[in-house]
């Protein structure tokens, strides 16, 4: 079967999440957004319902299947946001004056706009002259009242409010628990789905994620925790997070309604710093490709900033509405690939070398990972590795290796994780093996599998990374494909 086509892309570095809704759902776009380089799917459960979210992961894991590939599933959690109620579409302009309310439902009636807000403990913090920014910032509202059931305020610029979105106070953020339980129940959906990660909102510190690993725990439940960076305490606590989490992403949008958006620069590189030291994930999600929501090419400015975002070292970006409501989902996600192919092509050895000077390995794996990949790279080989316990991947992933890497392991969970980090390609062999086969045969597995389905072809220098079973034995071969 050499030379056999290759039924997914690559990566080369950076992955590419996206998140699945409306114009992402039917398994046909699902399929193609796989198929060109897409690793793993965000399902925002701050909208839809567990029907909904089940078809989601239905139609992930049958099209992963079919392309025979593996790919992670996100659940999103809303935590202790402030969102909008139902209500009609409105469109205001410069002077109005709109209601914040607790109620139920909109009362909208002659001049009179109300706009349902929940929780209500937001009524607790307002006070007369804070600033609301609406969604991501569209609409500013500047408070002129409040009382024990609603604000009065006026709008600061034309924009259109919808229903289901965000506030934020600036400044200020809820005095609330970490989760309601309402998202209790969202971390219960996720594990009694086997998804791959839960993505915490508004995280604000290490208690937080610690809470959430506890319930985790309780549940049983083997699901990663990826920790939202998107507030100011969030900011401050970011390195004792990074410790307690997975991974964790930067969420622009909101760290722009809370911060001046002249600093998320500083920010996204400040906290992209602290994740890899720390060898944990870090993905970058907001605004990655917002041109391609209304249109088929990306804006040269969206162009240049995934350009950046790769020269970071981010170990992954997240679409978010370019492919949950976008009129172009795929053609987001082929876009994404090209630009960010290209700018690791072009990536400057010199932040490579800049990264790597912060990682000093200390134990014998650490050292055999380093070189490992050094003499892949001197080779312009390809690293083929068989993982049980997941330990070997992220060491190679931290060192951002300018070749290809496949890992593969018999557990397809464990390989999941792995679909979020920098330049690590995972390949299932679980229906080759099981645990008690040993590395050696793992390797030979990976071997025949990469070769057969063409992403090894005559010629490529392989360089394959075997274990030993009960001592610390670490051995490399270097093969040439013929």
């Amino acid at each position: 079967m050499n030379g056999a086509r290759r039924l997914v892309q690559v990566s080369k570095g950076i992955k590419i999440l996206a998140t699945i809704g409306p114009a992402s759902i039917s398994p046909e776009v699902v399929r193609e957004m796989i198929r060109n380089g897409v690793s793993g799917f965000r399902i925002n459960m701050a909208f839809g319902n567990p029907e909904t979210w089940s078809s989601y992961v239905k139609n992930i894991r049958e099209a992963s299947v079919e392309l025979d590939t593996v790919v992670s599933i996100i659940a999103d959690i809303p935590g202790p946001q402030v969102r909008t109620g139902e209500f009609q579409v409105i469109e205001v302009k410069k002077g109005d004056i709109v209601y914040l309310t607790r109620a139920e439902q909109d009362k909208q009636s002659g001049e009179v706009v109300e706009i349902p807000v929940h929780p209500e403990q937001v009524f607790d913090v307002l006070e007369p002259g804070d600033t609301i920014l609406y969604g991501d910032g569209e609409v500013e509202l500047s408070v002129l009242e409040v009382s024990n059931d609603r604000a009065r305020c006026l709008v600061k610029n034309h924009g259109v409010l919808k229903p289901g979105k965000k506030i934020v106070v600036l400044g200020k953020e809820l005095p609330t628990g970490f989760l309601s339980d309402r998202d209790v129940e969202l971390v219960k959906y996720s594990c009694s789905e086997n998804l791959s990660y839960i993505a915490l909102s508004y995280v604000r510190s290490e208690l937080d994620v610690q809470f959430v690993r506890d319930l985790l725990t309780q549940f049983n439940c083997d699901v990663g925790i990826i920790s939202k960076i998107e507030t100011p305490s969030g900011v401050r606590n970011a390195g004792r997070i990074a410790d307690l989490s997975d991974a964790i992403l930067i969420a622009r949008g909101d760290l722009g309604v809370h911060f001046p958006i002249e600093d998320i620069p500083l920010l996204q590189e400040q906290i992209t710093r602290i994740s890899v030291e720390k060898n944990k994930p870090v993905i970058v999600a907001t605004d990655i490709l917002d041109s391609m929501i209304e249109n088929n090419r990306p804006s040269r400015s969206d162009v240049v900033g995934l350009y950046n975002i790769v020269h970071s070292l981010a170990d992954a970006i997240l679409l978010t509405n370019e492919t949950a409501i976008g009129k172009y989902p795929v053609e987001a996600v082929k876009w994404a690939r090209i630009i960010a192919d290209t700018a690791y092509k072009n990536t400057p050895p010199v932040l490579i070398e800049q990264s790597r000077k912060t990682i000093k390995p200390t134990t014998l794996l650490e050292k055999y990972v380093q070189g490992l990949v050094y003499l892949a790279e001197s080779l312009d080989g390809v690293i083929l590795v068989y993982t049980k316990t997941g330990r070997t991947p992220p060491l190679i992933s931290k060192l951002r290796p300018r070749t290809r890497v496949y890992v593969g392991s018999w557990n397809r969970k464990l390989l999941e994780k792995y679909t979020i980090y920098y330049g690590v390609n995972t390949v299932d062999l679980s229906s080759k093996l099981t645990e008690q086969d040993d590395y050696e045969k793992g390797v030979e597995e990976l071997y025949v599998k990469t070769r057969d389905q063409g992403y090894l072809k005559p010629g490529d220098v392989v360089i394959k990374s075997y274990a030993k079973r009960g001592v610390n034995v670490h051995e490399i071969r270097v093969e040439v494909v013929i």
